[in-house]
Formats: structure tokens, sequence, C-alpha cells
């Protein structure tokens, strides 16, 4: 007989429970494994994020003083607040074949400042030693290997030989950008780098305790002390933003957690309950032989507990193997052991939760109404006049889902959010147009964009204008151009160069662009600040800022409206000085044929320049160009080839560029989705099986009066088709909603580039695993039922 008040009893009791009960078993540990996997995921993947970022942070400078002599770098050496410090040169870079070439010089030991790694050969030690980046290789056709030899020709004309002593880590293959490393022996005497003043990469003591504003005013203060200016002084906007904590971050992963512990709680409590309504005449037993009501709630909460302490280390494990696969590189033991004990506590907690109710629908069963009692009554349930009915599978399943009207309208929505949310992460992919994003500025208006050759403007001595002085982009050419077959358009794109003094920065080179009273709506529509009146512009030498954001950035100051800027340029016979007012601020995302920090008006640039032919650049567009595209271009190229100032950039090669970078975007929200949809799954997945397990014994009595196992399945799969379908309708309508109303926020923003359309074909994936899980589900399970004999199944809970 069982002692009353002997404590182990609870435990033997309940571990009897838990081995006779295997199948609600199976699915109360796939719920906990699934719940604790899918918070440990998230929040390790985000910690292990956190630290990948804060090692990246840790192998990188924390502010950048240019253009340094000798003195201010001895100075900077003397200062007690800068931790350690690096030298750097960056010599003119220069274009080959379309190929922008940047020469750069850095210490060979850098130490805790990471630099683009050397993956082959070796740092360059002698004067005539370089590393470049391995794709440059296809600009020098007779080098290939390390040892051999290639002539390079500088901005300033001169050719020199470079022996090649390694090559740097391959990055993209279609980059427009390559890099050369010199030797320390070169950056003192070589001719393209002994006259360049050092760049300073530093690392601040303690910097990482700093808030953001502490640490900009430390970095400034010791500019200040080492004669550096403010304008030369450049803080790493990487490390900066890490110093702010982001609470956006942290808020969306408690809502996410939350979410999945919600979910864990419906399915948990739904299966246990169902288990206690099985149970009932057990416990009823058990309290006719001196079973106290405390003790009934005791049993039930320890198989709670016995299930969580198998279900939540597996489920951990796991999560400890997909956190590790995403961010190898942040895995640290010490948060991962931390957020694990969090994760399980509240995975505790939840399990608690959800057993309360079932506990004490257990311990209020008096012995008597207990032997009365059965778990498929009809309480709460209508009586119908309906007194003939046609039985089917389809009846029968839609006869189900009516009789647990709350229960199904909770997973429905479960369901319908993590649907919702599927849907619109996938819409962000298929809404983005690539040929549009690269299509951003100039090439909005064409395919091909000939403009002066970077190495031209560079060496010319008065920059833009000097090279416009005698304009090569002039009808002649334009004339040459429209004889090209299948060309349809030609876009002229003017600016030109001019220096500026305002506040601390003196003598600064930048571009003034003209507008017309075409683009007057536009300006109107991206004015941030001030106000314009074209003719008074005209009249009165006033300026539209377009980058002022930019200047905030770089200089820590914005143009001031009403303020005057000193512009100094050369007007084609005479260097001229005059002052300009600010009488406002543009959004120059918005106006996409813009790259000068100044606007005016067409007329008022033609009076600057009178002598001059400001255009820059001529956009063309063809016909068809995926067809003519290959054709047009070489005829184009012959072209530019008859005059060494002239460059052309296409859009095939900006496409190639721009398709390497969204691929692994796209990566990040497929890995995301495939998450949601699995959240979906979870409570899909439950629902079924507790609605076979607890509907077994109904099952049985079904089938003794006649129902076929192949009836028996299609009722059940009706019913989980029932709740998928429903869920379809919902995932449908609010994932529309969300991503339409994403992609217009995005739009507002300043994406263009993105126009809404339906994710076809991920919506047509998710159908199919929404639409075979319940089918498949309900099979199983149906065959692990078969395995009993129909007469111990009707005898199921006795």
């Amino acid at each position: 007989m069982i002692a009353n008040n002997n404590r182990k009893i609870i435990g033997k009791l309940a571990s009897r429970s838990v081995k006779f009960h295997k199948t609600r078993n199976i699915f109360v540990l796939i719920t906990i494994v699934l719940s604790v996997s899918l918070l440990g995921v998230i929040s390790l993947s985000q910690s292990a994020r956190e630290q990948k970022i804060k090692k990246q942070l840790g192998m990188v400078q924390h502010v950048i003083y240019e253009n340094a002599n000798k003195e201010q770098v001895d100075e900077l050496k003397a200062i007690d607040e800068i931790d350690f410090l690096t030298l750097a040169k960056h010599g003119s870079s220069f274009k080959l074949e379309n190929k922008l070439i940047r020469p750069v010089y850095f210490e060979k030991d850098t130490k805790s400042i990471k630099k683009k790694a050397i993956a082959e050969g070796n740092y360059p030690e002698k004067l005539n030693e370089i590393v470049i980046d391995r794709p440059m290789l296809k600009l020098f056709p007779d080098a290939k290997n390390i040892g051999d030899s290639i002539d390079i020709k500088f901005l300033d004309g001169r050719e020199e030989k470079f022996v090649i002593s390694g090559f740097y880590e391959e990055e993209n293959e279609n980059a427009s950008i390559y890099t050369i490393l010199f030797s320390k022996e070169y950056s003192e005497y070589g001719e393209q780098l002994k006259d360049v003043p050092y760049t300073v990469l530093c690392k601040i003591e303690n910097a990482d305790t700093m808030s953001e504003e502490q640490f900009l005013n430390t970095i400034n203060k010791i500019g200040k002390d080492a004669g550096i200016e403010r304008k030369n002084i450049n803080p790493n906007n990487f490390f900066t933003n890490s110093l702010s904590l982001s609470k956006q971050n942290i808020l969306a992963i408690i809502l996410v957690s939350i979410g999945i512990l919600f979910v864990s709680i419906l399915v948990v409590y739904s299966i246990f309950y169902i288990s206690v309504l099985e149970n009932i005449q057990r416990f009823g037993q058990l309290r006719t032989i001196g079973t106290s009501k405390k003790q009934i709630k005791a049993i039930v909460r320890r198989e709670g507990t016995i299930m969580f302490s198998l279900g939540t280390p597996i489920g951990l494990l796991i999560s400890w193997i997909i956190a590790y696969w995403i961010f190898p590189e942040g895995w640290n033991w010490k948060y991962t052991i931390i957020l694990s004990l969090i994760i399980a506590i509240a995975e505790f907690i939840t399990i608690i939760i959800s057993v309360q109710k079932p506990a004490k629908v257990a311990s209020s069963i008096s012995p008597v109404e207990a032997s009365r009692f059965s778990a498929f009554g009809d309480k709460g349930l209508k009586e119908t006049k309906e007194l003939h009915r046609k039985l089917s599978p389809f009846s029968m399943a839609r006869v189900s889902i009516v009789r647990n009207r709350k229960k199904s309208f909770l997973t429905l929505v479960s369901l319908g959010i993590g649907g919702a949310l599927f849907i619109m992460s996938t819409t962000m992919i298929v809404s983005t147009s690539l040929e549009e994003y690269s299509r951003q500025g100039l090439y909005r208006h064409g395919e091909y964009i000939i403009s002066f050759d970077y190495n031209a403007v560079q060496t010319m001595e008065n920059g833009l204008t000097g090279v416009q002085l005698k304009n090569s982009i002039n009808e002649e050419l334009i004339k040459k151009i429209k004889s090209i077959q299948c060309v349809d358009e030609i876009v002229k794109s003017q600016r030109t160069s001019i220096k500026y003094d305002y506040k601390d920065v003196v003598n600064n080179e930048d571009y003034i662009s003209p507008f017309t009273r075409e683009d007057i709506d536009i300006i109107n529509k991206t004015l941030v600040e001030g106000a314009f009146d074209y003719d008074g512009m005209i009249k009165n030498d006033e300026i539209l800022i377009t980058q002022n954001d930019l200047a905030q950035e770089v200089y820590g100051w914005k143009f001031d409206i009403g303020d005057k800027v000193n512009f100094r340029y050369f007007d084609g016979e005479k260097e001229v000085q005059r002052s300009f007012k600010v009488i406002g601020s543009i959004d120059e995302r918005r106006f996409t044929d813009n790259y000068s920090m100044f606007l005016v008006p067409i007329e008022k640039l033609e009076q600057l320049f009178p002598s001059i032919n400001t255009i820059d650049a001529l956009v063309i567009s063809i016909n068809d160009f995926e067809k003519n595209g290959d054709k047009v271009e070489e005829s184009l190229r012959n072209l530019i080839y008859e005059n060494p100032l002239l460059g052309m950039d296409t859009l095939r090669e900006r496409l190639a560029e721009d398709k390497g970078n969204f691929d692994r975007i796209n990566k990040v929200i497929i890995r995301l989705s495939s998450f949601i949809i699995l959240f979906s799954l979870i409570n899909l997945v439950n629902t079924i099986i507790t609605n076979i397990i607890s509907r077994k014994k109904e099952f049985a009595m079904l089938q003794s009066i006649g129902l076929s196992n192949k009836q028996l399945v299609r009722m059940i799969q009706f019913e989980g088709l029932s709740l998928s379908f429903g869920n379809l309708i919902i995932t449908l309508i609010f994932g529309t909603v969300l991503g339409y109303g994403l992609i217009r926020v995005l739009q507002y923003f300043g994406a263009n580039y993105m126009h809404y359309r339906f994710p076809i074909g991920y919506f047509l994936m998710y159908i199919i695993i929404i639409v075979m899980v319940p089918m498949l589900v309900s099979g199983i399970l149906v065959r692990l039922f078969q395995k009993e004999s129909l007469v111990s199944r009707l005898r199921y809970g006795e």
C-alpha cells in the first residue's frame, strides 16, 4: 500500500507514467527540443555574431589620422591615450583598362590592426617588390606567378618595373578596384610614395569602455594635441557605432523568443491536458487510496520536469551545432553557457506554466467523478435537429474541427504569424530589381557612360576644368556615337571642379553641377531644409547643398542655411574668387543624377564658366542591350581608343559586381525564412499529433463499427489539411499586406529599385510543405496505432 507521506512515491509514479505514455512523450520531447533549439539558435547566433563583430573590432583601427608628417607622427607616438599605432601611405590612384589601381604601403607587423591579408607569397621587402590582387594579372597577360615581372605606368606618366612577391586573399572576381602593396623601402625612396604624407592608424586605450561621445572627444583632442586638423581625423564608424547598444536587436530577439515560448506553452499544455483527461480514472484511483490533491499536482508537474530534463539538453546541443555552423568565428563558451542557462530556465518556466492547468484538473476530480468520466463527451456542444447525416471522412473531419473551434483558432493564428513573416521576408528578394539597383545614378539613362579618363583628370593642372578647356566630349563625338547602329539616345551630364573655403576647411576640392527649370519639382520634393527661387539663385549668387550628411560625417559640421561659402575656380581664362550664399539642402540619395556637393541653375553655371564646355559624361542607351550590347560596346571602345583623354564604364560590369553583393544578402534572408517556416510547422505538427493521441479510443470505436484504415487516414488528413488551407488564407492575406507595406516603406526611404512582387515561387514551396506535413504525419501515426490490437485501443485509458 502507498504510504501517503512518502515523498519518493511521487517520483516513482511520475516515472512510471512517463514510461507508460511513450507516444505522448515523443511529441512532448519534439516540442521541447524544437523550442529550445530555436531559442538557442536565435540567441546564440546573435551572441556569436556580436562576438564575431567584437573580434573584428579588436583587429581594426579606432581612428585614422591622415596627411601626417614625421613630426606629427612623433607627437602621436608620445601620447599616452594611444594604445597602438601603425603607419601607412596611399599613393595617387590611377586606372588601367577601366580598373582603379590603388598604390599603398602598410607596415609588415600591424599587430592588433588587421590589414588585407597576403594569401600566397611574401610581404614585399625590396624596393621593386609588390603584392597584388590575383585577378589583376588579367591586366598583364605575360605575368602569371610569383617572381614574374610587370611594368606599371603610373598617374605621373612614369613607368616602373616590379617583381610580384605575393598575392592578396582573393575577393570578388568582378571587383572594379585592385590594390598594390609596396615595400617599406619603396615608401621612403620610391617615386610614387616618398613625398606622400603618412596615414596613421591608431587604437585608443580603453576605447571599448567609452561612450560614443567620450570616444569622439578623445580622438579629436589627441588630433589637436598632435597638430592635426579636424578634417584629417577619420573615426572608424564601425567601431563608433558599436559603442551604442543596439536596443532594436535585443527587442527583436526578446519578441521572437516570447513568440516561440508562447507556441511551446500551447502545445505542451494541449498534450498534457489530453493526457490528464485520458488518465482521470487512474488519478481517481490514487485519490481513493489516500493521495492528496497536492500530490496529484506534484505527479503531473514531475512528469513535465522529467520531459524537460530529457528534451532540453538535446535542444541545446542542436542549437550549439547550428549556431557554431552559422558563426564559427564568434563562438564563445562563456556566453554559450550563460545563454544556455537562461534558455533552460525560460523553458522550465514554460513547462511549469504548461502543466499547471492539467495538474489542477487532475487534482480536482473526486474518485466518484473519475469513475464516470469520459474524455470524449459532448460537453459544450449544442444538440442538432438534423436526424440524418451523410457520414464520410470529410464530414467527420469537419465535425471534429467545429468541436475544437478554440484550439483550431489558436493553431491558425500561430501558423498565420509564421507564414506571414515568411512571405514578407521573401517579398524583399523577389521585389528587388538588380538591374534597377545597378542603374541608379547615370545608368538609369543608358548602358554605357563615356567620361574623362580618371588618370587625365588627376594629372591636369586645373583638374576636371582643365580637361574641359578643350573638351573631347563635344558635338563631333556625339555625332560619331549616333552613327553607331543600335544607339537610341545620348544623355549629357554636366559638372565641373571648384575649390571652396568654409569654416575650418580651406582650399577643399569638389564639384558644382547644374539643374534646369524642369528639375524644380524634384528639387522641391527632395529639399530637406531651406527654400529656393530659381531666378533668385541666378541673380544673387546662391547655391544648394547636396551632401550635408557627408559633410557632418567627415568634418563634424554641416553647411548652415544663410552662411557664405568662398569659391575659387578657373573660368577658362583666369582664377576667380567668389562667395555664394547657402539657401537650402537636398537629399542627394533621391536626386540620383547628382555627384557634386553644390547645385546651381544651369544659366548660372554658364555665367561662371563662359568659355568652358562643362559636359563631363555622355550616357548612351542602345536598342536591345542583351542582344546588341557586345557589338555596340566594341564600336564604342574603338571610338574611345582614338582619344586617350576618354574612358568608358559599362552597365554589364556594374551588374556583375552588384550581383555578388546581392547574392550574399539573399542567402541571409533565405536562412531567416527557413527558421520562420520551421516555427510555423511546430504548432501544426503538434496540433495534428495531440488530436490523434486524444482520439485514439474514438478511432478504435469507429473502426469497430466498420471504418476502414484508409478512411481513418483520410479523415485525419482532411482535418490537418483544413488547418493548412486556413493557414494559407491567413498567410496570403497578411503576408501580402506586410510584404507590400515593407516595400512601400523601403521605397519611401529611397529604395526606388524595389517594386512589389508577390513571391509566388516561395509561396508555392510553402504550400507544398504545409500540405505535405499533415498528410505524412497522419499516415505515420495511424500506422503506429495499427500495431496495437483493436481491443487494446478500445480499452485505452481504462
